[in-house]
């Protein structure tokens, strides 16, 4: 008798609307955890990948910055270097200016201005002075 009524409460106990109220809280709170710790494994994956191409941008630059600098180490490659990174020249070397006539950055003044337009630029070089 007293291993059955042991039974009875302990089933009592176990079914009742509190330690059911209190799993189901458990098992919200444990699910939210885990809801959490999923979010921070996609973040972690991102990042993951982000660096994966980072990295990945990297190699590249120094591959090509190893091109460079080998290119740079022969006379050739030195030469082509400072010329098109410091204005100079050698002895005897001269510089060619080709003018375009076509192309001129000066653009044509207009022949026939109205009154207004000719008081507006009066009165802006009048007000630019002071």
């Amino acid at each position: 008798m007293r291993e059955y009524q042991q039974k009875h409460t302990i089933e009592t106990a176990l079914y009742s609307r509190v330690t059911i109220v209190i799993l189901f809280l458990l098992i919200v709170i444990l699910l939210r955890s885990i809801m959490e710790l999923n979010d921070k494994r996609l973040a972690v994956k991102k990042l993951k990948e982000d660096s994966a191409q980072e990295r990945q941008d990297l190699q590249t630059k120094v591959e090509k910055a190893k091109e460079k600098t080998a290119a740079i180490a022969t006379p050739r490659g030195f030469e082509e270097y400072v010329r098109t990174t410091y204005p100079v020249v050698q002895e005897g070397e001269g510089v060619i200016v080709i003018y375009d006539g076509d192309a001129s950055p000066v653009a044509p003044v207009k022949a026939d201005m109205t009154i207004w337009e000719r008081l507006q630029i009066y009165l802006q070089s009048i007000f630019a002075k002071t």
